[in-house]
């Protein structure tokens, strides 16, 4: 099966994108594994030239208050790289200021592009898929009207898609309703996108899935109690708020009986060592900093609870990631990992950003049963396990295939 797929966030070797995600790669990486024939069109996004030289300099701070993968190198050509065994494509795609829309010359031009290169290669796609609502409703509704007419379609609904509806005109639901699926991030984007769309598309869940690797691992988490080995991965930005679980095991009965491995960095680092000084934890407080994705399984194996409650979390896949390890999961509460962690049942939820209610959580945890505590760190691990990577890329296919048929 040939398929085409679009993004405007996409790894490279030679460009560093600050708060870039692999999500769409891993995807695009296991169809090629399973023989599919895959091209990926990056679709770069492209400012004036002022807006890269700022984020050269000013990247965490955009990252951490915005919530958005950041371009700072200026690129007006397109490249043709092959990662892991993916085509891709990387195309720029102008527009002047960052969240606006994309001049309707430079939509066709693109739309155009996408269209000569699939030519060149002699590609048809049996499937058109994309991530990110915007700008790609147009380019794929386009794609398929003018060039692959046999095409499936499909988008995939990320962060707050809906803000990007005005971009569609008074017409947007003509232009939903000629996709023939969406997919969904988690079910809060999915509530949140037919809320203020008011429609109902035929959809599927599109979640990720962990590495294979982390499951035939024998160093599993050693869940026993007091739990209190704890460990967070991630960036230290605004919205993951990384600095509260501190503030939480002070508010908790652990006092200073804890170790808390803190894995990433960002613009939030300063609070979290200010705290780590103020309360005389330089012993039990570890800052690694970011570290290689193939040693974050180490770090997992030492620890038995892993937090982290952010706000605006599309989907997170280290815990799953955790959970393949059998650690104790706390994530946040109506977002990305609701529907996959059931509270109490393979791990527990948390209002986003409560270093209350975490502090809580933390002791209920630790008055629970041993007995009570293997269940759940066993049926956490049972949720990861359905969700490989290999398995939740052959969900995805399988999801287009059937809905569209």
């Amino acid at each position: 099966m040939k398929i085409l797929v679009l993004t405007s966030i996409y790894p490279a070797l030679d460009v560093k994108i600050a708060n870039n995600t692999n999500v769409v790669h891993y995807f695009a990486y296991e169809w090629v594994k399973e023989g599919h024939e895959v091209i990926v069109v990056h679709n770069y996004p492209v400012y004036m030239r002022i807006f890269h030289w700022i984020a050269r300099f000013a990247a965490k701070m955009i990252c951490s208050k915005f919530n958005t993968a950041v371009t700072a190198v200026y690129q007006n050509k397109p490249v043709e790289f092959n990662l892991d065994g993916v085509k891709v494509i990387r195309l720029p795609l102008y527009k002047p200021f960052p969240h606006f829309a994309v001049p309707s010359k430079v939509m066709n031009r693109q739309i155009e592009e996408i269209g000569i290169w699939c030519k060149k290669y002699k590609f048809i796609p049996d499937i058109i898929t994309a991530h990110n609502f915007y700008p790609h409703i147009p380019m794929v509704n386009r794609l398929k009207a003018d060039y692959f007419p046999n095409a499936r379609t499909c988008i995939v609904v990320h962060k707050q898609a809906w803000k990007m509806l005005r971009f569609c005109g008074a017409d947007y639901k003509t232009e939903i309703e000629k996709i023939d699926v969406f997919g969904y991030r988690s079910l809060p984007l999915k509530r949140e996108w037919e809320r203020y769309t008011e429609t109902s598309p035929n959809s599927f869940m599109c979640y990720s899935g962990v590495p294979v690797c982390f499951l035939n691992r024998k160093d599993l988490c050693v869940i026993k109690k007091p739990i209190s080995r704890i460990i967070y991965v991630g960036s230290f930005i605004r919205r993951k708020f990384p600095e509260k679980i501190l503030i939480a095991i002070k508010n908790s009965s652990l006092g200073n009986n804890f170790t808390l491995d803190y894995v990433g960095d960002g613009i939030n680092r300063k609070i979290i060592e200010k705290l780590i000084a103020e309360n005389h934890w330089e012993k039990q407080v570890t800052l690694h900093g970011f570290v290689q994705r193939n040693q974050i399984p180490l770090l997992m194996a030492r620890a038995n609870l892993f937090i982290m409650i952010s706000e605006e979390e599309t989907f997170g896949l280290v815990y799953l990631e955790a959970m393949s390890m059998g650690c104790i999961v706390i994530a946040s509460r109506d977002e990305g990992m609701e529907g996959i962690i059931i509270d109490g049942v393979n791990g527990f939820l948390c209002k986003a950003g409560d270093e209350k209610e975490l502090a809580i959580i933390i002791d209920k945890i630790n008055m629970m049963s041993q007995e009570e505590l293997n269940i759940i760190s066993d049926k956490a691990r049972a949720t990861a396990i359905r969700l490989t990577d290999c398995n939740v890329a052959k969900k995805y296919i399988e999801n287009i295939i059937s809905r569209t048929c």
